[in-house]
């Protein structure tokens, strides 16, 4: 899971993005459109220059764009990439992949979840906590199993700005602020 904090604009473009995809029901596409997006834009140095050079006019940016990505991803996130260009946000781009991906997850009832124990689970164990998990959330579970022996025991679940502790470590942790207070 990411620990990167998605700004509220990043917020703002997923969320209109989502709300077109509603429409035609093309989630996939502009998914795929947005990570083939950032994945160019990351591979290639010069596309940045582009994009952050204030020097280049607005129209040439949106010019080089359109040559790049035209009939290569979803007309939808073209034009959200011109958008990001006329109003010099290019730089989100990388956080309206991220919201994107959490709320369309949300949309279609899939909820990416960092389960992380104190050791390795078996998969029959694994298999036991992603269906209670399931249940609890009410949606598929798409899990990123981690290992922090610190935790000396228990699960700890993160998904979206939740997260819910069942630790040892946890538990100690409060059993001690309580008996200081």
């Amino acid at each position: 899971m990411s620990e990167n904090k998605i700004s509220q604009i990043s917020k703002n473009y997923a969320k209109a993005l989502i709300e077109i995809s509603k429409d035609n029901n093309s989630f996939v596409s502009v998914k795929t459109g947005l990570y083939n997006a950032l994945d160019t834009v990351k591979e290639s140095k010069d596309l940045k220059l582009v994009t952050d050079n204030s020097s280049i006019s607005v129209a040439k940016k949106i010019e080089i764009i359109e040559e790049i990505f035209h009939n290569k991803i979803d007309d939808k996130v073209l034009n959200m990439l011109k958008i990001l260009i006329e109003k010099n946000r290019f730089h989100e781009l990388e956080g309206i992949v991220q919201a994107y991906n959490e709320m369309s997850d949300s949309f279609e009832q899939r909820r990416n979840v960092e389960i992380i124990s104190s050791f390795d689970l078996d998969d029959d164990v694994k298999g036991h906590v992603l269906n209670k998990l399931e249940k609890k959330l009410n949606c598929e579970v798409v899990p990123e199993w981690t290992i922090d022996e610190s935790i000396i025991a228990g699960l700890v679940f993160k998904f979206g700005d939740y997260v819910i502790d069942t630790s040892v470590k946890s538990k100690l942790e409060n059993l001690s602020k309580y008996m200081l207070r």
